[in-house]
């Protein structure tokens, strides 16, 4: 193995080692409850049948089991389940500022820290990055942030974690190709 090798990504043909990445990264964003990390053991064990058995929110992205790799469908697959558990929004990149705040408030974290948000810092004039930018300096004394996971759209998924989780995150997303990073920053 040459040296430019060991820095290559990771591709599809190491799905297997991806998949297990993959199901750690969502489970520690769904900080490994026991329900939703089943159903992630699930998608990345046969992410094609589990497509098949979940055709329709796949269908809605454009996205067919028979024409997508298998590290594509874990890791939609995987963003889908946290957006059905509450651990995890999408929002466009349009969207308004209620609907942040709104879609934030119905997150399983944000109940669980006790999170509250000050919405006199925001201006409706703003865009989802500036308000994701003041969200974040409004945690940053808790020492947590809202974390987003690229789909390669103009959507933002985004979820509360911790500064620290979100570096690892951040390195085993990266690690595979994939990216994880601050919402603000995708």
């Amino acid at each position: 193995m040459g040296l430019i090798d060991k820095f290559k990504k990771k591709t599809a043909n190491d799905s297997a080692d991806n998949s297990k990445i993959i199901a750690e990264i969502f489970r520690t964003i769904c900080k490994d409850k026991e329900n939703i990390a089943a159903q992630i053991a699930e998608c990345t064990s046969s992410p094609k049948d589990y497509a098949v058995k979940n055709a329709a929110p796949y269908s809605e992205r454009g996205i067919s089991p028979d024409d997508t790799d298998t590290d594509t469908l874990m890791w939609i697959g995987c963003v889908d389940i946290l957006i059905n558990n509450a651990y995890a929004a999408e929002l466009d990149f349009s969207c308004e500022l209620e609907d942040l705040i709104f879609n934030l408030g119905k997150l399983d974290s944000v109940a669980d820290e006790n999170v509250n948000f000050d919405e006199n810092d925001l201006s409706a004039d703003d865009d989802i990055t500036i308000w994701l930018d003041k969200l974040d300096e409004q945690l940053k004394d808790r020492k947590l942030c809202i974390g987003g996971i690229d789909i390669d759209s103009d959507s933002y998924v985004i979820f509360l974690t911790d500064i620290q989780t979100l570096e690892k995150l951040k390195d085993s997303a990266g690690s595979i190709g994939h990216r994880i990073d601050f919402a603000k920053n995708l």
